[in-house]
């Protein structure tokens, strides 16, 4: 018993060591940030500013990878498949992390055992678009206008992500008669709303800002408590008349369970530095974005309680998962 006592404490100390060692000498090689959406959208904008900063702090390569599709479970299935070294992250929109379980049935990954997560990235407000040859300027009017025209107006949806989520609050609230049309993705949506193939959809205001100050899309209403100060003329929902409607989407970094905690806690303290630095919190408060840090025990308990609240949202909905 002695014996076995001892060569446990030596196996224990070994591994120790090793994963010591292991985060000393990372990263060693190239490192690679997996965005599950398409090009375009503003995941892939977050991922492409983080990474440039992180190279620069970690004095490696670091690029972005967009592996797109199945509303973003193709990205999330490569991640949770990748080895725990820590040379593979995840830049993770909110649906993904919170409601993913509840939209689908099958799905070929675990969010609570084959993720670690690192750190929160930024926060930003979905907002009511609609094409500007669509004949309402508000979200009443909108509402109105799909109840006297049924099966006119289209919402462009990325499938679980909170711009579908909010539309279905919004019809249910309006009480609106709106198609949904099912996008991989909110940048492929977002272009056919720009081209009137779709009439409205809700989107990230960091995404649909320069869209919004062109004048090709209307922006109706905020799904926040309060105005976007980057939209100040815009009214939120609830002074458009429907107050139970807040979607405020997040991103944040997770990577693969098993990646030893030196590199977990060394990337986490990177990412806030980064986000949390006064140029970059400036650049995107400018496009309506508020980046913020987190460590990672803070967005496990956050991830917990989004989780809870976007689920039972997916319930009210009648959403069934596919």
């Amino acid at each position: 018993m002695q014996a076995l006592g001892v060569r446990a404490l030596f196996v224990a100390a070994a591994l120790s060591l090793s994963g010591a060692a292991f985060g000393q000498d990372y990263p060693s090689r190239l490192v690679k940030i997996v965005v599950p959406y398409p090009a375009g959208g503003v995941a892939d904008r977050v991922a492409r500013d983080l990474a440039a900063d992180l190279q620069a702090r970690l004095k490696q390569s670091v690029i972005v990878e967009n592996k797109a599709g199945a509303s973003g479970n193709i990205g999330f299935e490569f991640v949770a498949r990748a080895p725990a070294d820590g040379y593979t992250l995840l830049l993770a929109p909110s649906s993904n992390l919170t409601t993913q379980a509840a939209l689908f049935s099958h799905l070929t990954y675990s969010l609570d055992k084959d993720f670690t997560p690192l750190s929160l990235l930024m926060k930003t407000p979905q907002v009511l678009l609609v094409h500007p040859g669509v004949q309402a300027n508000s979200a009443k009017e909108l509402a109105e206008l799909s109840r006297r025209a049924p099966n006119t107006v289209n919402f462009g949806v990325s499938i679980g992500a909170f711009s579908h989520l909010a539309s279905e609050a919004y019809k249910v609230e309006s009480k609106g008669d709106f198609t949904p049309i099912p996008y991989q993705g909110t940048g492929p949506a977002q272009n056919d709303l720009l081209a009137g193939q779709v009439q409205a959809m809700f989107n990230d205001v960091g995404s649909a800002l320069p869209h919004i100050q062109a004048g090709k899309v209307k922006a109706l209403a905020v799904a926040d408590r309060t105005r976007n100060a980057a939209i100040p003329n815009v009214p939120t929902m609830a002074e458009a008349g429907f107050p139970n409607i807040v979607a405020v989407s997040w991103y944040a970094v997770v990577v693969r369970a098993g990646t030893p905690k030196p590199i977990v806690d060394m990337l986490s303290k990177e990412i806030n530095a980064i986000v949390t630095a006064p140029g970059f919190k400036a650049r995107y408060e400018q496009v309506g974005m508020l980046a913020i840090g987190s460590t990672p025990e803070e967005l496990a308990s956050f991830m917990k309680t989004e989780t809870e609240k976007w689920t039972a949202v997916v319930k009210q909905a009648g959403i069934q998962p596919q």
